[in-house]
């Protein structure tokens, strides 16, 4: 049964997260990576990027719209770098402070209405400034309101063109926040003390939350359960002046390329408002992201319980089970049957203990009123 289960689960969860990294029939129009600097989510938005180049039954377009990234990266079609060269900050005062907001989305909608008929992958790289400016009410930036000129350009919704109309474009938004970038405090206000968190608004606005973790940090807490020590602390969680990032444990460079990665940890959320969570490995090996040919195609994601430093030794007794799985009927006890039948205290346990209600075993009799007393037999 647990085989069956862990089977099933398996083929499910697998073919959901290659759609989701694949960005196959707009799985997931908005997604949020959570990163830290222990682990960052750049080779996370480098698979996103190589499954957008290896795409071939609907051509990706990929925009990544840089707040921090200085070079393009690989497989990248359009690269608009407003991190560098534009004062986002200066806009908080100045009169025009919309002018930036309005130049990203005639930018994004004129590379939207080039590349009708196509998915457009938008990969914004870092929402730290993003989100800092939405903290403070001096910049009017309403983080719904840019998040959705992205999924939906005004200047496509009303443009009048039959062939816009007949092709809407299919957008999907990949971004990403540092967890552990601290915002500055927002100024006392009448609505501050009311309004949600950028973190908390983009979590609940999100359909997809993928969590990026290290493989290292996982193994060290791994081994720490094992023996019932308490988790290590690296980096800023360490709390240890000027340690920014931790020296990770050497259990890593021990490893194969193929075992060495990144964890991601999914939430996925469904329309039908069902949500789907598991942990997955990508590896990032040196030859992980270069395989040529046939192999480029290849999906490497699997899930954390099949990498072998977290796969689960065989229990006892599944050879036997799966012997038993091809006949018609069950022969076998699920773990529920197994446990309630040890849990039942048989009547001749009790008679058999000294001292017990039935004091060893001998047998007890009340005499009634037509007995007949007879000391012969009672000396028997």
């Amino acid at each position: 049964m647990a085989h069956t289960n862990l089977h099933h689960r398996r083929t499910h969860n697998l073919l959901l997260i290659s759609k989701l990294l694949s960005q196959q029939s707009q799985a997931s129009p908005f997604t949020l990576v959570l990163d830290t600097l222990e682990q960052p989510a750049r080779p996370l938005l480098r698979e996103y990027l190589r499954r957008a180049k290896l795409s071939k039954q609907v051509p990706v377009t990929t925009v990544f719209l840089a707040f921090e990234t200085v070079v393009k990266p690989e497989n990248v079609d359009y690269f608009l770098p407003w991190g560098h060269g534009h004062d986002l900050s200066g806009a908080r005062t100045s009169a025009s402070r919309w002018q930036w907001q309005r130049d990203i989305a005639r930018e994004f909608a004129d590379i939207v209405k080039r590349n009708l008929g196509k998915r457009v992958l938008v990969i914004l790289d870092s929402m730290t400034i993003l989100a800092s400016l939405s903290a403070d009410p001096a910049s009017d930036l309403n983080l719904t309101a840019f998040l959705s000129s992205l999924l939906q350009p005004q200047a496509l919704q009303s443009s009048s063109s039959e062939q816009e109309q007949r092709q809407p474009p299919q957008v999907s938004l990949v971004t990403v926040y540092h967890t552990d970038v601290p915002l500055p405090s927002p100024s006392a206000g009448p609505q501050q003390g009311y309004s949600p968190s950028p973190l908390s608004l983009l979590s609940y606005l999100a359909t997809t939350v993928i969590t990026v973790h290290s493989l290292a940090i996982l193994l060290a807490e791994k081994a720490a359960l094992a023996k019932s020590l308490a988790s290590p602390s690296f980096g800023l969680s360490g709390e240890i002046e000027g340690v920014i990032i931790g020296l990770k444990p050497r259990a890593v460079a021990n490893m194969t390329p193929g075992e060495k990665g990144i964890v991601l940890e999914l939430e996925h959320r469904r329309k039908s408002g069902r949500g789907v969570r598991e942990w997955f490995f990508l590896p990032t090996g040196a030859t992980a992201g270069r395989a040529g040919g046939a192999q480029a195609y290849r999906d490497t994601v699997i899930l954390l319980d099949d990498h072998p430093q977290f796969r689960k030794p065989k229990e006892e007794g599944a050879d036997e089970d799966q012997d038993l799985s091809g006949m018609t009927f069950e022969l076998g006890l699920t773990e529920r049957q197994r446990l309630e039948r040890e849990g039942v205290v048989l009547p001749y346990f009790d008679a058999q203990k000294a001292g017990g209600g039935g004091e060893g075993g001998r047998i007890l009799y009340d005499m009634g009123v037509e007995d007949d007393f007879d000391e012969e037999e009672d000396e028997i």
